[in-house]
């Protein structure tokens, strides 16, 4: 029995040690690319090539977003219409307008359409120059509801793998939305994060930093066909994590932001700002995230920033965690959260939360320095602790104060939802599920006081955590034995022997499994909650299989998890109308298209030293890429030669240029794609 548990402990601390650079660099496996047939972009879309989307519903209004890609280059304006409709054949028109949008916004647009009907499922269109953009789907909330259903998301890193995940939530025709919540990007250089596809790196080739580096990887993502694909048919509500900054981000700074790249403020503002041109969000003072989304008497949701609104700098490790000053959400942001769960009247309280909320124990993966299981060694427990300390529990004072709010005040039906880990988790919420470490008795856990995990006595709420849709989880960081192990150890009794029986570190954790990528439903009904867990079969190449996992139920006011299912949630009995494919006047979008290659951006403009362009290449090419002054005479340029399809971005020095207007030009195959006009100051 012993040989047991400390097989069961050195699998996990072998776990606990590589996740601890996983979070920063993972394994570089240098897989292929499988041949998929997509495109890096759709020349049947120009100029709205990075498709549609729409967010943050409300009874009466929904935001719509696309972009222009300027077919010159040039800095003017561009002025935008814009049709909702009923129907997919806009036969029955509700709403018309026009907008103008221009550099300053990266040629971004965003509109707030209002006076819709609640409950209604919508269809927009963009028009530019006799062009229509995709048809998007959207739908309105509504107060008179007894059945909603949520696609829960996060953590979808471009180069870990294809977006299987998107493909198939896009493809469902009875949810009212897709809540994400957050690492929507990564800032990391090319291969920066780790596991990596061939041919599937982002733009552009470094840590990104500046505005345009911000934009420029935003529009990679965008441009990926099962991510346009699910903004396209579904409704967005969303919230960023760390990445979509900078990895481990705060209030005052961040893990991955050091003094030779700038003033964090800088870099968290531009951030933001860039969040907001690219995401359909609506538009909030300072640039917020924290909002809340009603259904009525069915649904409050409410959406955190627990990263850059209110986060103190986190513990560097567990032995400073229990500091009362410390604060996650901040003051503001914590008096509207406890003020909006203490006077909902919704049946379900929905929580959209970057990081783990519930309590997590995995000292018992604590070893010596003889590799021998530590387990009277308070130190090297808390060691291992260290590894997992970006979450609530690093915040106990908030963390605890907010429980207590539950208890107190007698609320009920209390969900969060969570992303980061790249895992799914399903725990009931208490303080303290177990008291440990115990210096006594081998460090084993006691049974709490105030939690009885067979009936869920004591349990606050529930916690549901989705997997990643791509980046890497526990097996791709550590290998599948491993993971397995830890998923076993960490969820499970593990076997010590008489006279001390079977211990449980965990014993509020309900289900976990922490080696499958996809997402779960969030089905809500009268009578329950359950969270359906639905796993792609892979990610290494385009796919369209998808299998169940598991059903976690919470049933109404029990404030804790219920029952496993392995039958997934009856759905909607009313199926949607998907929207079109393929852009209505087909004809005419398609005319005078280079089906090869397109110029994205060309950033900063005006610039003072480096001129960046992004381009995109659907097949095999020659690219050389010329400046002129105003006069036309050449004055800098590149042969760069061949380049196989792909997403680019090549950077010109102008510190040598004098002051003033200068032009570029690519050339693809000998023929002119594209130029465009840019200012050096």
């Amino acid at each position: 029995m012993k040989k047991q548990l400390f097989y069961a402990i050195l699998i996990i601390a072998s776990f606990a040690a590589l996740t601890a650079s996983a979070q920063t660099r993972l394994t570089d496996y240098n897989r292929s690319l499988g041949k998929t047939g997509a495109l890096t972009f759709d020349p049947t879309l120009k100029p709205f090539y990075h498709g549609v989307a729409s967010g943050d519903p409300l009874a009466d209004k929904v935001i719509i977003w696309t972009r222009i890609t300027p077919d010159s280059g040039d800095l003017s304006a561009k002025t935008v219409n814009w049709i909702v409709a009923t129907d997919t054949a806009f036969q029955s028109i509700v709403k018309t307008g026009s907008i103008t949008t221009d550099i300053s916004k990266d040629y971004t647009i965003k509109v707030d359409v209002t006076g819709l009907t609640a409950g209604t499922t919508y269809y927009y269109v963009f028009k530019y120059n006799g062009i229509y953009s995709l048809t998007g789907r959207m739908k309105t909330t509504t107060n008179n509801v007894n059945h909603l259903r949520f696609a829960v998301v996060s953590c979808n890193n471009y180069e870990a793998g294809f977006f299987n995940g998107f493909k198939k939530i896009a493809q469902r025709n009875d949810i009212d939305a897709i809540i994400h919540l957050g690492d929507y990007i990564y800032e990391y250089a090319p291969k920066g994060y780790g596991d990596s596809l061939n041919g599937r790196f982002v733009e552009p080739k470094n840590e990104i930093l500046s505005e345009g580096d911000y934009r420029t990887r935003y529009s990679v993502y965008r441009l990926d066909a099962d991510l346009r694909f699910a903004h396209q048919q579904q409704t967005f509500i969303s919230i960023w994590d760390d990445h979509e900054s900078t990895n481990d981000s705060y209030k005052d700074g961040a893990e991955n932001h050091q003094t030779n790249e700038g003033d964090w403020e800088t870099r968290k503002n531009i951030a933001k700002k860039v969040y907001f041109e690219w995401m359909p969000i609506r538009d909030a003072a300072a640039n917020t995230i924290y909002r809340k989304i009603s259904y009525g008497s069915m649904l409050d949701l409410i959406m955190l920033d627990t990263r850059l609104e209110g986060r103190a700098k986190p513990p560097v490790n567990f032995d400073d965690v229990d500091m009362p000053i410390r604060t996650i959400l901040g003051t503001t942001q914590y008096n509207w959260f406890i003020n909006n769960m203490a006077t909902s009247t919704a049946k379900w309280k929905v929580i959209g939360n970057q990081i783990i909320f519930s309590d997590l124990n995995v000292g018992f993966a604590a070893v010596d320095s003889l590799g021998k299981p530590a387990i009277t060694d308070i130190k090297a427990i808390r060691n291992v602790e260290n590894l997992f300390i970006d979450n609530w529990e690093s915040y106990p004072t908030e963390r605890n104060a907010i429980m207590d709010t539950l208890k107190n005040k007698s609320i009920s039906n209390t969900i969060f939802i969570t992303g980061d880990s790249h895992a799914s988790w399903c725990f009931d919420l208490n303080k303290k599920p177990v008291v440990y470490p115990n210096p006594v008795a081998f460090n084993l856990p006691t049974p709490s006081s105030t939690y009885t995990p067979a009936s869920g006595v004591g349990s606050v709420g529930v916690e549901f955590a989705t997997p990643s849709i791509s980046s890497a989880n526990f097996d791709e960081a550590v290998g599948s034995a491993t993971a397995n192990g830890f998923e076993t150890a960490i969820n499970n009794p593990i076997p010590i022997g008489p006279p001390l029986g079977n211990v449980s570190y965990n014993p509020h954790l309900k289900y976990v499994d922490l080696d499958r990528h996809g997402y779960f439903i969030l089905d809500l009904k009268d009578d329950s909650a359950q969270a359906d867990y639905y796993y792609v079969d892979t990610l290494r190449i385009s796919s369209n299989n998808e299998s169940f996992g598991k059903g976690v139920v919470t049933a109404n006011n029990s404030n804790r998890i219920t029952r496993l299912s392995n039958t997934m949630a009856t759905g909607k009995s009313k199926q949607e109308i998907p929207a079109p494919t393929k852009p209505i006047n087909k004809i005419t979008a398609v005319k005078n298209v280079n089906n090869n290659a397109i110029v994205i951006s060309a950033y900063p403009n005006p610039t003072n030293d480096v001129l960046n362009i992004n381009y995109a290449l659907n097949n095999k090419a020659m690219v050389e890429i010329s400046l002129f002054d105003i006069k036309g005479s050449k004055v800098n340029g590149y042969k760069i030669g061949s380049q196989n399809a792909g997403i680019y971005t090549y950077s010109f020095d102008v510190n040598a240029l004098a002051k003033g207007i200068y032009f570029y030009k690519i050339n693809i195959d000998g023929t002119s794609i594209s130029s465009g006009k840019f200012v050096k100051n």
